[in-house]
């Protein structure tokens, strides 16, 4: 048959060729094939999509999360670029709703416009969800703490790439023009958005990253793009962005319309006895904390390694650190932590992050303290916080 066919043949498939769409095949066939490798230590929810979370004893050993432990929170297999699709690779910013063009800007471009550092702290809106279902059964990934992590965040101010395709004045645009929110689409077909008021205020330091504590973004974060709302809730932080646009209406779609980022009164179970419509979506977020590590003090000053055993009903002190975070940039200004259920409550002393610019707190805050605390009857220690922000929330 080889021979019948030979003068048929119009060429030869190189071996790399081939290998190509071989490659190719594969990522077709099972989308997530060409997942990115996940650190060991990270807890795994879901391995597809993806979501993971930071361990509670290592949240608070680096104050930049490096970006192997940095919390993975997926909807979606994670886009893969070739050589060629990186290097072709254009951010869109279109203003025509507005009566303005369209830009095009490769990453070149952007990493010959002024640039800027902004450290900020990332969280699911679903961080702490395993708590909630201890009290009550909910829905979603049952998230620890770890579904928190801080970068410092490298790129350009996304008010300067709104002014160069056309966004002279914002405020006209919203008070003549009724363009009131900035839309992100993203590779792997999510949106969401933001209002025109924090894209472009001057210290809302809203930002296209292209980089995560100095290093390009990893796949998992956002490569080749990410935009960073510091303060306001994960989703609005939209990975692989290709696309900006302005506009009168909020994105369409789940992650900014759905259930799943609103907040609904406690008194409501049920989803479909609510206007969702009516509902702000989730964009600021609110004021949290966290106890990461704790040790129990000998009488003697010590930290005894396992040879010291309190007994049920006895006092003992406790030596604890942890986080604490608020959205919309407030400064942590105090830490308490009881060890008794709420009966005395002990202020924490506050470490790194607690000496950032008044309103642009966009990062979290490391806390210490030594509190006394009462061993319940299970044998157990038991301790809780809780942080004010500079409004005292």
């Amino acid at each position: 048959p080889m021979k019948l066919m030979e003068n048929m043949v119009i060429g030869n498939l190189r071996e790399e060729d081939q290998d190509a769409i071989d490659e190719r095949m594969e990522g077709i066939l099972d989308p997530y094939a060409r997942e990115p490798r996940r650190d060991p230590h990270l807890i795994i929810h879901s391995e597809t999509p993806c979501n993971a979370e930071v361990p509670g004893h290592l949240l608070t050993q680096h104050y930049l999360t490096p970006h192997n432990l940095f919390y993975i929170r997926h909807h979606h297999p994670v886009p893969f670029l070739t050589q060629r699709e990186i290097q072709e690779f254009q951010l869109t910013i279109d203003l025509t709703e507005y009566g303005k063009g369209v830009i095009h800007l490769t990453l070149d471009d952007l990493k010959k416009l002024p640039k800027i550092d902004v450290i900020a702290t990332l969280q699911c809106s679903g961080n702490r969800r395993l708590g909630m279902d201890r009290v009550q059964k909910t829905s979603g990934t049952r998230w620890e703490q770890g579904a928190i992590s801080t970068a410092k965040w490298t790129g350009v101010k996304l008010s300067d790439l709104l002014k160069l395709a056309g966004l002279h004045d914002p405020v006209i645009a919203q008070q003549e023009g009724g363009m009131d929110h900035v839309r992100f689409y993203a590779l792997d077909g999510m949106a969401a958005s933001i209002g025109t008021e924090k894209a472009c205020n001057p210290y809302g330091d809203c930002i296209v990253a292209y980089a995560m504590n100095d290093e390009p973004l990893p796949r998992d974060h956002g490569f080749p793009l990410r935009i960073i709302v510091p303060g306001y809730a994960a989703v609005r932080n939209v990975k692989w962005l290709q696309r900006i646009e302005l506009s009168a209406t909020e994105a369409e779609g789940a992650w900014q319309r759905g259930l799943n980022y609103k907040n609904l009164p406690p008194s409501v179970v049920d989803a479909n006895s609510v206007n969702l419509s009516q509902m702000p979506s989730m964009m600021e977020v609110s004021l949290f904390s966290g106890i990461t590590t704790k040790k129990v003090i000998h009488p003697d000053g010590t930290y005894p390694n396992g040879n010291f055993t309190p007994r049920p009903g006895e006092a003992v002190m406790v030596k604890c650190e942890g986080w604490a975070w608020s959205g919309g940039g407030r400064n942590i200004v105090r830490v308490d932590v009881t060890g008794d259920e709420g009966r005395t409550w002990k202020t924490a002393t506050l470490q790194e992050g607690s000496d950032q610019k008044r309103g642009r707190a966009w990062a979290w805050t490391f806390w210490e303290a030594e509190v006394p605390a009462v061993v319940r009857s299970d044998g157990r220690i038991y301790l809780a916080s809780k942080s004010v922000d500079h409004c005292f929330n």
